[in-house]
């Protein structure tokens, strides 16, 4: 981006109402600095950096007049921004759920962000809440309420998918990335097993529970969506897991028929092998989950339950 933009562009690129340009440019004087021959505020590169900065430090959860004051302190450093396309954009405050409105500063920042499509910043706020907090707790208080947000979201207004798609791959971005601890005993425990039932596409509080345990130092064999029960059963019998995890998210007919065939393979396994269910999906399934060695509720829960 070289040209100067208009209030307009500069809005659909930050995701931010042209109201709000004008309330900080007049509170803050984090604004234009020239104008078109006209008298129309005309934004250069440096002013859309500036603006940029000022909505990473907001999203962070950091008033805006002190984010205001920090960045006229440090304007000479300011980056230069990426190029980016200022297709049609909508108002991301409008669209914010009233639930997560009243969340932490953080969750608002992260909504935000997602409605902005900031992935990147998204990702960092993500990436240091679970640095601070620790996986099950960004999770349980950050990512499962921004998901379930976004989610009814979609479902009452049938817009924002895209929004909801981004969120996801930023989720799983984070996720993937937890690291183990430094040190790793040197008997290594039976790991567990988790899989998603053979219709289930719906994995990220598999990657949630996953990166979980790779955090608490536990280790696990993740075979992700959609699992045919055949590789769930085939699985049980290779490695011999001291558990294994069944998830399912949207109950489907087979579910029961994959709940039976596991429990099979986890009874006939050289050693005790544990099976428990996970997710909304099975309710409803009856007398089937007696089968199981008991249901997983939250993500806590089953950290609790697979350390034990």
């Amino acid at each position: 981006m070289t040209e100067a933009l208009g209030p307009g562009a500069v809005a659909r690129l930050l995701g931010v109402a042209p109201t709000t340009l004008r309330s900080w440019d007049r509170r803050y004087g984090i604004g234009p600095r020239e104008r078109s021959p006209g008298g129309h505020r005309r934004y250069a590169p440096a002013d859309v950096a500036r603006l940029r900065a000022l909505c990473h430090l907001v999203g962070e959860g950091v008033p805006a007049a002190e984010a205001a004051l920090r960045i006229l302190a440090t304007a000479p450093a300011v980056p230069e921004p990426r190029a980016e396309a200022t297709g049609p954009g909508t108002r991301p405050t409008d669209a914010l759920p009233t639930a997560v409105r009243e969340h932490t500063p953080t969750l608002q920042g992260l909504t935000r962000a997602a409605m902005r499509m900031d992935s990147d910043l998204v990702e960092h706020l993500l990436q240091a809440a679970v640095e601070r907090h620790g996986t099950v707790a960004a999770w349980e208080n950050l990512a499962m309420p921004l998901l379930y947000g976004m989610g009814r979201r979609w479902e009452d207004t049938r817009r924002y998918v895209e929004v909801e798609h981004l969120l996801s791959w930023s989720v799983s971005s984070v996720l993937r990335r937890v690291p183990a601890p430094a040190t790793v005993p040197r008997v290594r425990a039976r790991p567990v097993v988790l899989a998603c039932v053979p219709h289930e596409a719906h994995s990220l509080p598999v990657e949630a529970l996953a990166a979980a345990l790779r955090e608490a130092g536990l280790p696990h064999r993740v075979l992700g969506p959609c699992t045919p029960t055949d590789a769930t059963v085939r699985t049980v019998g290779r490695i011999g897991p001291r558990a294994v995890v069944l998830w399912c998210h949207t109950s489907g007919e087979q579910d029961t028929e994959t709940l039976v065939a596991t429990a099979r393979a986890t009874v006939s396994a050289p050693e005790r092998t544990a099976l428990y269910t996970a997710g909304p999906g099975w309710r409803g399934t009856g007398d089937a989950l007696r089968l199981a060695d008991g249901h997983l509720g939250s993500l806590a829960e089953s950290v609790r339950t697979l350390s034990g």
